[in-house]
């Protein structure tokens, strides 16, 4: 079955976010995401002029996948440290791909912020919406420092990420998975 001329764009997003996260984005051409997405390269002029408003559009949709998974953790989960619990497995689900290419949102928040450019500020606001979301939950649990919790929850996450990918260990995030669950019932 061909697909529908319709999805063209949702397929070059795709494999933007794909290649991005697996190359990165300066290594990343159109060349490179009309060939992954199947789409003839003169197409992707239609969709997105240029390699940055591709950027934006895979930044747009980090943060959007970010908003509509809290959602459903917010409807499917009266609490809060449950909710935090299950953010942290969700986010380790795709062990694999985080241990050979790092952490999807984090690494390309670590290559934007490199210069001082408007996709780095971008990004900037998916990392700050995650800290703020789990500082939400820890000041719903009660917490004063409920924003440093926030915090320092993230920052244990992409650590994890980064040291995974950087040793090429998957089995070392399920060994801090089960530490930063045990963190969270001690907050």
């Amino acid at each position: 079955m061909c697909p529908r001329v319709s999805d063209k764009r949702e397929r070059l997003l795709d494999a933007a976010k794909t290649l991005i996260h697996r190359q990165g984005f300066k290594q990343t051409t159109l060349a490179d995401i009309a060939q992954e997405s199947g789409v003839p390269l003169g197409n992707v002029y239609y969709y997105f002029k240029t390699k940055d408003e591709i950027a934006v559009a895979v930044i747009d949709e980090h943060i959007e996948q970010f908003r509509a998974a809290t959602r459903e953790l917010e409807q499917l989960e009266p609490d809060p440290r449950k909710r935090l619990v299950r953010f942290v497995r969700h986010a380790f689900e795709r062990h694999e791909d985080i241990a050979s290419h790092g952490c999807p949102v984090g690494s390309l928040s670590q290559e934007l912020s490199k210069e001082a450019t408007p996709l780095a500020h971008r990004m900037d606001g998916v990392m700050k919406a995650q800290i703020e979301w789990a500082g939400a939950q820890f000041k719903a649990l009660g917490k004063r420092d409920a924003g440093d919790l926030g915090l320092e929850l993230i920052a244990r996450l992409q650590g994890v990420s980064l040291l995974a990918n950087a040793l090429k260990d998957c089995e070392l995030i399920g060994r801090q998975l089960r530490r930063v669950e045990a963190w969270l019932r001690e907050v």
